[in-house]
C-alpha cells in the first residue's frame, strides 16, 4: 500500500488545481476519482465558463482578481495560451431586477465602485448604439459594463491542470468511489472497492457527492443538487457584436428567481454563442444517478428569451446540455478543515460559479494541507458557519 504527502479525492477543475499546487511544493500526490477523468456527470465538463469581477459580494470579487494572476501562472506553466480569454461583461436589466446567485445589477455596482473598478453605467439610451443586437428591453434598463472578464476555455483549462499534475508525478487513478475513510494523527487512509490508499493529509473535492463521501466520518452537509440547462444558438458574428452578457429580470411575485439568464460570445464557438439560465426545477438533495439531462422547459424558456431580446439569430437553441450545480443555502462555497478531523480538508458548494476561482481554490486547499494556514480569507467559507452542517 503505497503512501503519500496528499491524497486528493474529485478530478474535477478544483481537485486538479489542488494536486497541482501539491506537486509544485514536490509533494508526492495522489488523485482519485469515482468516474472516469472526463466524464458525462462532470461539473467542470464543456468548453467555457466565465471570469468575471464583477460581483455583488466584494469577498468574491477580491477573489476574483487574485485568481486572474493565477490562471496566467496555469499558461505560462503549461505552454497552453489561450486558457483565459480577455473581454468585457455587459450586466443588465430593469432597476428592480431579482437578486440570485450571481448577484445583483445594484449591490454591484456598490462593489465596483467601493474596490475602485473601472466600470460604465449604461441607461436605456445608451443601449441602441452601444448594444444594438438587443432588441425588446424595457424602457426603464439598464446596465453596467466592466473590462476586467474573460471566457475561461475550460475543456483547455482542464488539458493543462492535468498535463501539469502527470509531468509533476501525480499519480491520477480513474474509477475509484470512496467508501470509508479513518483518520488518526499524520495519517490518513482512503478505503475504495479497488484498494486502500494513506496519505499525510486528504483533500476532498466531492461536488454533488459530498455526503456519500462524509458519510463514513459521521458528518453531513445540508446541500441540494441543482440540474441545470444550457444550450448554443447559430449567429452571424459578421452582423452583430455578442458580448459577455447576464440578464438579471424582474420577479414576477416574491421570491421568483426564473427571471436570470446569461450568454458568452462565440470566441471558443465560431459562429455560435453559448446561453443558459440560472435558475432550475430539478432541484434534489441526492446526486443523480445518471448523467443529467438538458431540461425541456428551460429549453423552451431560452428559446422564448432569446427570440425577444437577440437580434441576428441564425437558430434556436442546438445542442442542449444538462449539468450539475452543488448548492448550499447561503449560496456560498464551503472550503475548511473538517470539524474533528484536522487532517481533512473539504471543498463543496461550488454554486455554478467555482470554477473561474480554480487555480486560486487549489492553492488555498494546497496551503492549508501543507502548512495549515493560508494567505487568503476564507472565513466566509468555514463550515461552521450557520445551515451548513447537518445534525446526524
Amino acid at each position: 500500500m503505497d503512501s503519500y504527502d496528499v491524497v486528493v479525492v474529485g478530478a474535477g477543475a478544483i481537485g486538479l488545481s489542488a494536486a497541482w499546487w501539491c506537486s509544485k511544493a514536490g509533494k508526492k500526490v495522489l488523485l482519485l476519482d469515482q468516474f472516469d477523468f472526463d466524464n458525462a456527470f462532470f461539473s467542470s465538463k464543456g468548453e467555457s465558463r466565465f471570469f468575471r469581477v464583477m460581483y455583488s459580494d466584494p469577498h468574491l470579487s477580491l477573489l476574483a482578481q487574485s485568481a486572474y494572476p493565477l490562471w496566467r501562472e496555469l499558461e505560462s506553466d503549461s505552454g497552453l495560451n489561450g486558457i483565459l480569454n480577455d473581454t468585457s461583461l455587459l450586466f443588465f436589466g430593469p432597476p428592480s431586477g431579482v437578486d440570485t446567485p450571481e448577484g445583483d445589477l445594484k449591490d454591484s455596482e456598490a462593489v465596483l465602485e467601493e474596490q475602485g473598478l473601472p466600470f460604465q453605467r449604461l441607461t436605456a439610451a445608451d443601449f441602441p448604439e452601444r448594444f444594438p443586437v438587443l432588441q425588446g428591453l424595457s424602457d426603464d434598463v439598464v446596465g453596467l459594463v466592466q473590462p476586467q472578464a474573460g471566457v475561461i476555455a475550460a475543456d483547455r483549462a482542464l488539458r493543462a491542470l492535468a498535463e501539469q499534475c502527470r509531468e509533476r508525478g501525480v499519480d491520477m487513478i480513474p474509477r475509484r468511489t470512496v467508501s470509508r475513510i479513518q483518520d488518526a494523527p499524520g495519517q490518513v487512509t482512503v478505503t475504495t472497492a479497488q484498494g486502500t490508499y494513506t496519505g499525510k493529509k486528504l483533500i476532498l473535492v466531492p461536488s454533488a457527492w459530498t455526503n456519500g463521501v462524509l458519510d463514513s466520518l459521521n458528518i453531513q452537509l445540508a446541500l441540494e443538487i441543482w440540474s441545470m440547462t444550457y444550450a448554443y444558438f447559430e449567429v452571424s458574428p459578421s452582423q452583430y457584436t455578442y458580448p459577455l452578457w447576464f440578464y438579471f429580470g424582474a420577479p414576477k411575485f416574491p421570491g421568483d428567481d426564473t427571471t436570470t439568464y446569461y450568454g458568452l460570445p462565440p470566441l471558443l464557438t465560431p459562429g455560435r454563442i453559448k446561453v443558459g439560465t440560472d435558475f432550475t426545477f430539478l432541484k434534489s438533495p441526492l446526486p443523480p444517478t445518471s448523467p443529467p439531462q438538458a431540461d425541456p422547459r428551460m429549453v423552451d424558456l431560452l428559446n422564448t428569451f432569446m427570440r425577444e431580446h437577440f437580434r441576428g439569430l441564425q437558430s434556436l437553441a442546438v445542442d442542449p446540455v444538462g449539468c450539475l450545480y452543488t448548492m448550499t443555502p447561503d449560496l456560498n462555497f464551503v472550503l475548511d478543515v473538517l470539524p474533528g478531523h484536522p487532517d481533512v480538508l473539504l471543498f463543496t458548494g461550488d454554486t455554478g460559479q467555482a470554477f473561474k476561482f480554480a487555480p486560486l481554490l487549489g492553492r488555498i486547499l494546497s496551503e492549508l494541507a501543507l502548512t495549515g494556514v493560508t494567505r487568503t480569507n476564507i472565513q466566509p467559507f468555514s463550515i461552521q458557519r450557520p445551515g451548513i452542517l447537518r445534525p446526524r
